[in-house]
């Protein structure tokens, strides 16, 4: 549980480092990069949010949804409005994706995953957080002009 609430604070910390790159470098890049940056943001951050919220709050599964749709919002607010609705789709299909996974994690019998396996499924909210943090770092990297 403290190495879930360690991940999630170190992840939100990064997101809201690229959101603050994103924002500060808004006017250099053209729309179309904007909008690919925004979106694979909000799919990857919502899909995390999700994920790491149903494990810490089992009970609380409309606020993870909710919480990946205002996390595309703040990143959909950076952009026009036909790539708003875009990003709100992304953010609440990502925090819905999230959500079902961690209810698969707590649970593997909703998927019929065997006992033997469920140790391994227990360590993939990690290997999410990793794939994370380098999506993270590669948003960063490309801001580099």
């Amino acid at each position: 549980m403290t190495l879930l609430l360690l991940v999630s604070s170190w992840n939100m910390a990064g997101l809201y480092s690229v959101y603050r790159a994103i924002k500060k470098k808004q006017l250099i890049f053209d729309e179309h990069f904007t909008a690919a940056l925004c979106m694979v943001v909000t799919m990857t951050s919502s899909f995390f949010m999700g994920l790491f919220l149903k494990m810490v709050f089992p009970g609380w599964t409309l606020f993870a949804v909710l919480s990946g749709v205002f996390i595309s919002w703040k990143f959909s607010s950076l952009l026009r409005s036909p790539a708003k609705m875009n990003g709100l789709y992304n953010g609440g299909m990502g925090g819905m994706m999230g959500t079902m996974l961690g209810a698969v994690v707590q649970n593997p019998a909703l998927c019929k995953i065997t006992a033997e396996s469920a140790a391994e499924i227990e360590m993939l909210p990690l290997f999410v957080a990793c794939l994370y943090a380098i999506t993270l770092l590669l948003v960063r990297y490309s801001l580099r002009a």
